[in-house]
């Protein structure tokens, strides 16, 4: 059976639509005979219910600064309110789904974020302990995972892209998606790169065509390759078809990292 681990974020994470798409791939998927774990975000969430208490949000270097009760609320909403909605969702469509987030059979075991601006409980994860995740998948289920992590005897506010992929490489996943808005790796003209490797990464970055948020995003997908990873996509949403032909090998719509 193939290992696949898919990271949700963007419009697709906030479009009833296309989350109703996406819970149809999943669960034809898991029908096949494919063992998935979905790890989610809920950027659009926090904020809306952060704006419910006297702090305003804010990000340094893309990431948010976590007091104590805006850290609450972060766990409410992902490990809460997005996480059972997924599941939900996924049942709907007869997936046998299961939520849990990084506290969950300590998942995701999380120090404080060092260097730089303080940012509260931010935390960078240490140590990946994906037996839970294992156990459902042989039990049959679907984890649906937020990235909320645990250590120190606290809860620590993880990005969900790391959380994801830290994850992928400790089940040693078959394929690692990340579907966000985001269509793939452009070149100059703004044509998609259907496939990288090292050597190519490194060019492109040199010259240019690579820039800004992508960097860190393919730098990163290189290092868990070389950590046993198989395979990395970085795409766009189109429809369950489609994605479910994605993670069969018979098409591609977006970037392969490999």
């Amino acid at each position: 059976m193939k290992k696949v681990v898919v990271k949700i974020g963007g419009s697709l994470a906030i479009d009833e639509a296309k989350l109703l798409d996406f819970t149809r791939a999943v669960a034809k998927l898991s029908a096949q005979g494919f063992q998935v774990a979905v790890v989610h975000g809920g950027g659009k969430d926090i904020n809306e219910n952060i704006a419910l208490l006297s702090e305003e949000p804010r990000f340094i270097e893309g990431l948010r600064v976590t007091t104590p009760s805006i850290m609450k609320m972060v766990e409410m909403t992902l490990s809460g309110h997005v996480n059972k909605k997924l599941v939900r969702m996924l049942e709907n469509e007869g997936a046998s789904a299961i939520g849990i987030s990084g506290v969950d059979g300590k998942l995701f075991e999380a120090k404080k974020r060092e260097g730089g601006v303080d940012l509260g409980q931010v935390g960078n994860i240490a140590k990946v302990n994906p037996k839970i995740v294992t156990d459902l998948w042989t039990a049959g289920w679907t984890p649906v995972v937020s990235p909320i992590s645990i250590g120190e005897g606290v809860a620590w506010n993880v990005n969900a892209d790391t959380a994801a992929s830290e994850l992928a490489i400790a089940l040693q996943a078959d394929k690692f998606l990340l579907v966000s808005d985001v269509p793939g790796v452009l070149d100059k003209e703004k044509n998609l790169v259907s496939s990288l490797d090292e050597a190519k990464v490194d060019a492109l970055i040199a010259d240019g065509t690579i820039s800004g948020g992508m960097i860190p995003k393919v730098k990163e997908s290189i290092k868990a390759i070389k950590l046993g990873l198989g395979e990395i996509h970085i795409l766009g949403w189109k429809d369950a078809d489609t994605f479910v032909k994605q993670i069969q090998g018979e098409l591609n719509y977006g970037t392969i990292l490999r």
